[in-house]
């Protein structure tokens, strides 16, 4: 990204030098019969791909075999209504309706575009869009661009979704009743503010930058939901009421402040292009000079054509960085009162942003906003942020916390059972490691406390039988996302994929029906990806992950329940994610020459231990057992060898492999691989 950054800002200055050095050529070009040609031009012609004067209908001049088409609201075919006035005629608006121009219109963020265009606005008129290229109004955010009106103020506004990623300028001066007014909006490509106009009756406006951060394309990269041009009004948003227009012109470059009054029938060519070269005032040269840098010099063009085109390229490179929604504060906050009784309608006292004195009272040197509450939180004198955080990982690596109640340190909370190990081990996480929160994995999992062994005596286990002594070591069930991922690991089918969407595994048929949709698995060894990459619908959560405790996320949960049902086992048997891994699990067994050295090999994948001889033994035993009865119903191997998008490799024994994925199934059914010891 800084490498096309950095070519784009070196082309730009080649471009200026190339602009600097077209002195020569303009002369030359002066001295030819090309400026006085322009004479004959009502409108600019260079670069112009729409001109809809309405006198035919919303046939396209430029383009006779092109003609737009009146709609309202997603497309539904309307009739333009026509008005005689003393323009000629002049297309009428009501607000609903729409003049679509399609394909003409559709721009990128890295080329220039003009659009002309001549309204007359009613008294009455308060709030509607005169043009705009988007799908709709806030459906997608304002994709695209328009010219608006809101609070008697033009904004145009070019968006990738608005109102962060895009540019936003609204108008100074108040917008003229009941005349004709032209305006001209111009952009050059450069994704700033400063290079988008809006000009009225041949002037420039001032405006008010509301938002200059324009950094993804303003196309839908989709032909069925990429619009044209669009006139008058748009769908789910309010139009261009009462309102007539004229005249649209649309440009594929930016066009010169001449041009541009032209259009607004200020001036013409023949002022300028009728004198000798020698009569030319330095104004008019530079008029002159505009246009030829502009619209004719080819030297120019060429530069211009390679900064376009790496401004697509970079468009298109940031097209996929995922982005994540955040909070952004107000530059002026809302004012919030206490609600009487909780009616919204009722407010009483004024209260303000604050915290808990009793923890720790906020600094006055700090915002009162959410930069200022993540500095309080992480103060060196706050009482409880690291210590509920330590707190939360030793409970991860122990099953219950050094405070049992690790979602409340309240007084409706539970005392800690080591209050001056969970000190010391806050202040260090704290004050010795920084946070760094490897660290203090680190040091909990090579303590002697966490690698302890799990077995203990019988009096031990009556005295203490939750370990909140500490005198074992932890014995705890796998959450749901270890149990899956440990057994995508042990067969080898983890994608180790770091990032990117969600994902889409295994799932019964049917479940997402019941709120009208479909669930459309993934295809690729994406469905191999770590627990963490599964998709969450809080309404139908993952049947594989929620049987086993997996929260459904429609609220905060730190300290998860732990249940024990048959469903659970009727999942790691039946599963497909289960069945697959156990099956490719088989296929690695098979090409082993021993089947005792196979069971060990799966057993010790599986939960991290070596069998002993008697394991061994009845494994093997089951191995010989199901080898049996696959290889005289050969029927049965169908549902371990058919499940699952992993092919199955067919040099080996279709009776073995089944035979021994039942022997990695039950391993990985066994309490050896389900409960952490």
């Amino acid at each position: 990204i800084r490498f096309m950054q950095s070519s784009m800002k070196e082309q730009e200055t080649k471009l200026a030098k190339t602009v600097d050095a077209s002195e020569a050529s303009f002369q030359a070009w002066l001295g030819t019969e090309e400026p006085r040609k322009l004479r004959t031009q009502a409108v600019p012609q260079v670069g112009l791909q729409g001109f809809f004067t309405f006198e035919d209908s919303l046939r396209n001049t430029v383009n006779p075999s092109h003609k737009g088409k009146m709609k309202r609201d997603a497309g539904d075919a309307d009739k333009p209504v026509f008005a005689k006035t003393a323009r000629g005629q002049v297309l009428e608006l009501n607000g609903d309706s729409y003049a679509d121009l399609r394909p003409v219109g559709v721009f990128r963020k890295s080329e220039p575009f003009s659009v002309g265009i001549w309204a007359w606005f009613p008294k009455e008129f308060k709030e509607g869009v005169i043009f705009h290229k988007s799908n709709a109004e806030r459906l997608y955010n304002f994709k695209g661009f328009h010219l608006h009106v809101k609070n008697n103020r033009f904004e145009i506004c070019m968006a990738h979704t608005a109102p962060s990623n895009a540019i936003t300028r609204q108008s100074n001066q108040p917008i003229p009743r009941d005349r004709w007014v032209q305006l001209t909006m111009t952009y050059d490509g450069s994704s700033k503010a400063n290079g988008f106009k809006l000009f009225m009756d041949g002037t420039e406006l001032a405006m008010e930058t509301v938002m200059d951060q324009l950094y993804k394309d303003i196309i839908f990269y989709d032909a069925k939901n990429e619009t044209g041009l669009q006139i008058g009004g748009w769908w789910r948003g309010l139009g261009f009421k009462g309102g007539k227009v004229d005249d649209v012109a649309v440009y594929n470059r930016t066009l010169t402040p001449f041009e541009i009054k032209m259009l607004a029938n200020k001036t013409t060519w023949q002022t300028i292009v009728d004198k000798p070269v020698a009569s030319l005032s330095q104004e008019e040269r530079a008029v002159l000079k505009d246009y030829y840098v502009s619209a004719v010099d080819a030297a120019v063009a060429a530069e211009r054509a390679v900064l376009q085109q790496q401004r697509t390229a970079f468009s298109d490179s940031t097209r996929h960085i995922a982005e994540i929604m955040v909070m952004q504060e107000m530059p002026t906050p809302k004012r919030s009162y206490l609600l009487q009784r909780g009616q919204y309608d009722a407010p009483g006292p004024e209260v303000f942003p604050n915290t808990p004195s009793a923890v720790l009272a906020f600094p006055a040197t700090l915002p009162k906003n959410r930069l200022g509450l993540a500095q309080w939180l992480t103060d060196p004198n706050h009482p409880l942020t690291a210590r509920v955080a330590v707190n939360r990982y030793w409970q991860n690596f122990f099953g219950t916390g050094l405070v049992k109640t690790t979602e409340d340190f309240g007084n409706q909370g539970e005392l800690p059972s080591h209050p001056e190990l969970l000190d010391w081990l806050a202040v260090t996480f704290r004050q010795d490691y920084g946070w760094d929160v490897k660290r203090l994995v680190k040091l909990m999992v090579m303590s002697a406390t966490y690698r302890q062994d799990s077995r203990t005596t019988a009096a031990l286990r009556e005295r203490d039988p939750e370990n909140r002594l500490l005198a074992r070591g932890p014995t705890t069930r796998l959450t749901a996302e270890m149990l899956r991922d440990n057994a995508l690991v042990a067969s080898g089918l983890l994608n180790n994929k770091i990032g990117g969407k969600s994902v889409k595994p295994y799932q019964p048929d049917g479940l997402w029906e019941i709120n009208s949709m479909t669930y459309k698995m993934d295809t690729t060894d994406a469905i191999y990806r770590r627990s963490l990459y599964v998709i969450v619908k809080r309404s139908v959560p993952n049947p594989t992950l929620g049987t086993f405790d997996a929260p459904t996320r429609s609220s905060c949960i730190v300290r998860r329940q732990r249940t024990n049902t048959p469903l659970q086992a009727l999942v790691t048997l039946n599963d497909p994610t289960y069945v697959e891994a156990s099956r490719v699990m088989g296929e690695q067994m098979a090409r082993q020459t021993q089947s005792a050295e196979a069971i060990q090999w799966a057993y010790r994948q599986l939960t991290g231990k070596r069998p002993n001889e008697k394991e061994v033994q009845l494994l093997d035993k089951l191995y010989t057992t199901q080898y049996q009865t696959f290889k005289t119903t050969p029927a049965k191997t169908k549902g371990w060898l058919k499940t699952g998008l992993k092919k199955i490799d067919t040099t080996l024994e279709p009776a073995q492999v089944a035979a021994y994925a039942v022997v990695a199934n039950t391993i990985l059914n066994s309490d050896a691989t389900i409960t952490k010891r």
